[in-house]
C-alpha cells in the first residue's frame, strides 16, 4: 500500500504542468506511444490515479490517448472515463467497441455505470446491456428508467441490508458478503421481512457489538431516505444540511432499492453551481473548453438576441426624450451612470436570490421576507449613491439641479433593481422555470428603461433650470 501511494505521488509530480519536466515527460510517453512500447509505458503510468491519467490526455491526439487508455486496467479505464468531460466521454465511448465497453463497465457500481450509458447512443447502449449478464442488464436497464437528475438515476444499487429480527452475527455474515462487491460501506440498512426500510446501524456499531444481539436493539430508526422521483438538488441540499454520509432511496412502498454516498453529492454540487453560472450569463450548462466554436456560437446567439431585443426597448425610451438630449447635451454623458448602477445593483439581488433559492433557503413561505431585505438594501444604497452622485455633479458642474435629477433618478431605480432583482427569480421558480436561465435579462432590461425613463423625464421636467 505504502508502496503504491509512493508512485501515485511520484506520478503526480510528474504531470504537474507547472514542473520543469512536464513537457520531457510528455515527449517520452508520445516517443514511447510512437514505438509502441507498451512495457515502458506501463512503467511510466504505473500508480497513475484514473484522474491523473485523463489530466495527461489533454497533451496527446486522439490516437495516443487511446492507445495509452487501452493499456489500462479494465477498472482504471472505467474510471478514466467518469473523470472525463462530457464531450470527451461521448467522443471516446464512439471509439471503443461494444466488447471494449462491457469489459470495462463491469468493474463498477450501477450508478457509475449507468451515468457512462446514458451517454451512449440508444442503439450501441442496447448492444452493450446484451453483452453483460442477464442480472446486470436487469438492473442497468431498470435504473436508466428513472427520471434524470433524480434520486433514482443517482443512487448506486450496492447497499448492505439486514433484517431487523436478525442477530448481530447474521448480519456482519451479510457485510461480509457484500464487501466483495461493494466499494465503500458507511452504515448497513435495516429493513423488515419484506424490504422496508426500517433503520440503520453505522457499520463501527454492528462489528463492536456481541455476536448475539438482536439487530433492534442497535438499530438507529431515524433514518435519511429519499423517494427514487426526488430531485438530485434536493438530495445534495439534504446532505449539506445534515451532515450525511450516506442516505437511502427507496420506492413507492418504502422499500429501499439503493443508496446515495456523499462522493455522489459533491459532483452534484459542483454540477449545479456551474450550471446556474452559466446560465445567469446566458451560455449552456453543456458548454466546456472543447465545445467547437459553431457550436458555442449556436448556444448563445439565442440570450444575444433577447439581449439585443432589450436593448432595442431601452434605446427606444431614450429616442423619446431625443428633443430633451439635443437642448442638454451633458444628458448624454450621465445616462449610462444611473442606468449602470442599477442593472449592477439587480444583478447582486439576483444572484443573492437565486443563490437562497438553490441551497432551499429561500421558499414561498418567507419569500416577503428576501423582497423586504432587498428593498430597504435598495432604499439605503440608493441614498448613499444618490448622495454621492449628487456631491460629485455639483462640484464639477456646478448646477444643483442636474445633480438633484441624478440623484433622484438613481435613488428610484436602485429601489428598483432590487424590487425587480428579488421578485422575477421567485416568480419564475412559481412558473417552474430555473430562475437562472433569464433573471438576469429581465433585471437588466428594467432597470436600463426605469433608469433612462426616470432620469430623462425628470431632466425633461426640470428642463429650464438645467441649461
Amino acid at each position: 500500500m505504502e508502496e503504491e501511494r509512493k508512485k501515485e505521488s511520484e506520478f503526480r509530480i510528474k504531470i504537474d504542468r507547472d514542473s520543469d519536466s512536464y513537457e520531457e515527460f510528455v515527449d517520452l510517453i508520445k516517443t514511447s506511444i510512437a514505438a509502441k512500447d507498451q512495457t515502458s509505458l506501463k512503467a511510466m503510468l504505473a500508480g497513475a490515479h484514473p484522474a491523473d491519467v485523463v489530466t495527461l490526455f489533454k497533451d496527446l491526439e486522439r490516437e495516443e490517448e487511446l492507445y495509452l487508455f487501452r493499456l489500462l486496467s479494465y477498472e482504471d479505464q472505467a474510471y478514466s472515463l467518469i473523470k472525463m468531460e462530457e464531450e470527451t466521454l461521448e467522443s471516446y465511448l464512439e471509439e471503443l467497441s461494444v466488447d471494449e465497453i462491457s469489459k470495462t463497465i463491469g468493474h463498477i457500481e450501477t450508478d457509475e455505470t449507468t451515468y457512462l450509458l446514458s451517454y451512449l447512443p440508444s442503439a450501441k447502449r442496447e448492444l452493450v446491456l446484451a453483452n453483460l449478464s442477464k442480472t446486470d442488464s436487469f438492473e442497468i436497464r431498470s435504473q436508466l428508467g428513472f427520471r434524470e437528475y433524480s434520486a433514482g438515476r443517482l443512487m448506486s444499487k450496492d447497499f448492505a441490508t439486514v433484517t431487523i429480527t436478525d442477530n448481530v452475527r447474521k448480519g456482519i455474515i451479510n457485510v461480509r458478503k457484500k464487501a466483495k462487491e461493494i466499494e465503500d460501506i458507511y452504515q448497513v440498512y435495516v429493513t423488515n421481512e419484506d424490504g422496508v426500510l426500517e433503520g440503520f446501524i453505522p457499520l463501527k456499531d454492528l462489528f463492536l457489538t456481541p455476536i448475539n444481539t438482536k439487530i433492534a436493539k442497535i438499530t438507529n430508526f431515524s433514518v435519511f431516505a429519499f423517494h427514487y422521483d426526488v430531485d438530485q438538488e434536493e438530495v445534495a441540499n439534504t446532505f449539506k444540511k445534515y451532515d450525511l454520509v450516506s442516505a437511502a432511496v427507496t420506492d413507492d412502498l418504502g422499500r429501499i432499492i439503493g443508496r446515495i454516498t456523499v462522493d455522489d453529492v459533491l459532483e452534484i454540487v459542483e454540477e449545479e453551481a456551474s450550471e446556474d453560472i452559466l446560465l445567469m450569463a446566458g451560455v449552456s450548462e453543456d458548454e466546456r473548453l472543447s465545445t467547437p466554436i459553431l457550436q458555442s456560437v449556436k448556444r448563445r446567439i439565442v440570450w444575444l438576441n433577447v439581449n439585443l431585443l432589450t436593448a432595442f426597448v431601452s434605446s427606444t425610451v431614450v429616442a423619446f426624450f431625443e428633443d430633451t438630449i439635443s437642448q442638454i447635451v451633458v444628458l448624454a454623458t450621465l445616462m449610462p451612470i444611473v442606468a449602470g448602477l442599477g442593472g449592477n445593483a439587480g444583478t447582486q439581488s439576483v444572484t443573492v436570490v437565486i443563490r437562497n433559492i438553490a441551497t432551499g433557503d429561500l421558499s414561498f413561505s418567507n419569500w416577503w421576507d428576501a423582497v423586504r431585505k432587498e428593498f430597504t438594501i435598495g432604499v439605503l444604497n440608493g441614498l448613499a449613491l444618490g448622495t454621492v452622485t449628487f456631491t460629485m455633479i455639483y462640484l464639477v458642474k456646478g448646477n444643483l439641479t442636474l445633480g438633484l435629477v441624478v440623484a433622484t433618478a438613481m435613488f428610484v431605480n436602485m429601489i428598483v433593481a432590487s424590487l425587480v432583482g428579488s421578485l422575477v427569480p421567485i416568480l419564475l421558480k412559481s412558473m417552474k422555470i430555473d430562475p437562472a436561465i433569464a433573471s438576469s435579462i429581465f433585471v437588466t432590461a428594467t432597470t436600463d428603461v426605469c433608469g433612462f425613463f426616470f432620469f430623462l423625464g425628470l431632466a425633461t421636467v426640470f428642463a429650464k433650470y438645467l441649461v
